[in-house]
């Protein structure tokens, strides 16, 4: 007889066929008997950290009010800015959304590192690029055309500095971006990293 969980765990993850792009999302919830249900869906225009929220937010919206669930992700981006306080400049509508679903429900927020070997986790990021691909499809049948499918984003979420640390010339050194997060490699003292709306804000600030 197969072992009981304590209460459901969601593994939920978003995708994005260029950022921004075509984007999608995928969850797999795991029932206390240990049967599993997916979830998924896209947006024809948007960015891999909108996609990862919006998972998160369907994953505890899949789920009654009140429950206790445990959500796996692989994004630091959800999981430090849920648990550690990251600083919130953007996607604030998301935030929000989320913020509700969680105080509706008691959630334990663990983070999972991304193409680990977890087949959960693999699962709800094939529904995410799926989902994406789809949105992609949709437009070459419409415009009748012949598109090339964009290469999915390498998100930063899926490496952590310990990985990046041997991989460092003299002189570099890695760091948070103060805007959006992201890790970033730099050989001065620059605290944000080279995308064009942290650029704007650093040279703002």
């Amino acid at each position: 007889m197969a072992a009981t969980l304590p209460h459901p765990i969601a593994y939920a993850d978003g995708s994005c066929l260029g950022n921004p792009g075509p984007g999608g999302w995928g969850v797999v919830i795991v029932n206390p008997d240990g049967s599993t249900r997916t979830l998924s869906g896209a947006n024809p225009s948007t960015t891999n950290n909108r996609m990862e929220i919006t998972a998160a937010i369907e994953a505890l919206r899949a789920l009654a009010p009140g429950a206790t669930v445990t959500l796996r992700s692989d994004s630091q981006y959800v999981i430090k800015t849920m648990t550690a306080g990251w600083k919130r400049n953007e996607n604030l509508d998301l935030w929000r959304q989320l913020d509700a679903e969680g105080a509706r429900r008691k959630v334990i927020w663990e983070w999972v590192r991304g193409h680990a070997g977890d087949k959960l986790n693999h699962l709800a990021d094939q529904l995410a690029r799926t989902a994406a691909s789809r949105v992609v499809n949709a437009g070459r049948r419409s415009a009748g055309a012949a598109l090339r499918t964009p290469e999915p984003v390498d998100d930063e979420d899926d490496w952590s500095k310990d990985d990046l640390d041997p991989l460092l010339r003299p002189g570099e050194d890695v760091r948070h971006c103060r805007n959006c997060r992201r890790l970033f490699v730099t050989a001065d003292d620059s605290r944000y990293c080279s995308l064009a709306g942290c650029q704007i804000k650093a040279r703002r600030a």
